[in-house]
Order: structure tokens, then sequence, then C-alpha cells
């Protein structure tokens, strides 16, 4: 038993294509979907209720009133999971299958393992070489510098044990990411990572 948090933010023409991926490989696993909506201007939340209502699957659909931010949508979303350990999954399609039903069985306790785009095992499709080159730089130097064993602090992918208590003042990404994970190493909690393939989203 686990939980998926899905931060969204007009994801209209995904949310339904995350889902069903979600309930097929997890089909004969109980799992919650927690989806946290920040105040999306199309018709993410109705595709998120018409393929709740299909499916019957454990489905709660947050919605903010105004925009506050990736980190608060998963924060919130954090607070109100029941179960041991807690997933954290874009909307964009960015994620094969393997790597998300790979990343869940890496779930440790005391741990964050987080799916990596910059080990040596790991692959990007789609994203400009710029875009990549950028972000290896910053993630290296966030890690450097505040002396996190892990290359891709800065990823969203990544499955938490729920005893990690979350704390960040910082709603952006990757701000967000990188003030979880410093301050869950200094409380003595483990942070890893495993490769994955990285899709850059089309829509």
């Amino acid at each position: 038993m686990f939980s998926i948090i899905i931060p969204t933010i007009n994801e209209e023409e995904n949310i339904s294509k995350t889902l069903s991926i979600l309930y097929e490989i997890f089909k004969n696993i109980f799992f919650e979907i927690i989806i946290v909506d920040d105040k999306s201007s199309d018709n993410t939340v109705l595709e998120a209720n018409k393929f709740k209502n299909k499916s019957g699957l454990n489905i709660k659909i947050l919605i903010n009133k105004r925009q506050k931010g990736l980190g608060n949508a998963l924060l919130k979303g954090y607070n109100l999971i029941k179960y041991k350990f807690v997933m954290f999954l874009d909307a964009d399609l960015s994620i094969k299958k393997t790597d998300i039903l790979r990343l869940y069985k890496s779930r440790k306790d005391n741990s964050i393992v987080v799916g990596s785009r910059y080990l040596k095992e790991s692959n990007i499709i789609g994203a400009s070489k710029i875009k990549i080159i950028i972000s290896k730089f910053l993630n290296k130097f966030i890690s450097i510098i505040f002396k996190i064993p892990i290359i891709d602090i800065s990823h969203s992918f990544r499955i938490i044990s729920k005893n990690i208590n979350l704390k960040s003042i910082n709603p952006t990404h990757p701000g967000f990411f990188w003030e979880t994970t410093f301050n869950a190493i200094i409380h003595g909690f483990k942070v890893e990572e495993i490769p994955i393939t990285f899709i850059d989203r089309r829509f």
C-alpha cells in the first residue's frame, strides 16, 4: 500500500493518460492517488474526475483557490497521505512505465529515493542540450555546496518514506526539492537515486 501525489496545473491533455498508466502498473497493488490542482484554467480537474468515476480508483482531488506553487501542492498532499510510502509524479508523461515501477520497488524505510536523469545509466529524450547542461551544472553545484550525495537533487520524481517530516518555506521548483532533501539529510535520513529515462513533455 502506498500513495502517489500528482501536482497539476493545466494538464488537461495528460492527466487521463497518466492515471491510465498508473492503473495499468499498479492494478494488483492497493494505492491511493492525491491530485493537487494549482488552479488550472483548463479542464484538468474535469478530466481527472471523469477518470475517477470510470475507473473506481481511490483518487482524491484537491483544488487550490489561487496558485501557490509546486512545493505547496506537494506538501498539501503529503500531509494527507495514509500509507508508509509516497511517490511524487508529474502528470507530463515524462517517466516510462518501467521506471515508475522500478522506483516503487526501490522504496526504502527512512529514505528518499530519486529517479535520476544524470547517472551514467540514465537517458534523456527530447530536451535541448543547453537545458540539460544548465540543469546538470546547477544540480552538481548545489549537491557539492550542501554535501548531498546525489547528482539530480532537483528532480521531482521520487519516493519518500512517510516518517520523513518534509518542511519547506520555498514553494518553487527547484528550491522546494533542494530544501526538503537537505533537511532530510541533516535529520539523519538517507537519500539515494536510481537511473531513469526522462522524456521531455509533448503537451
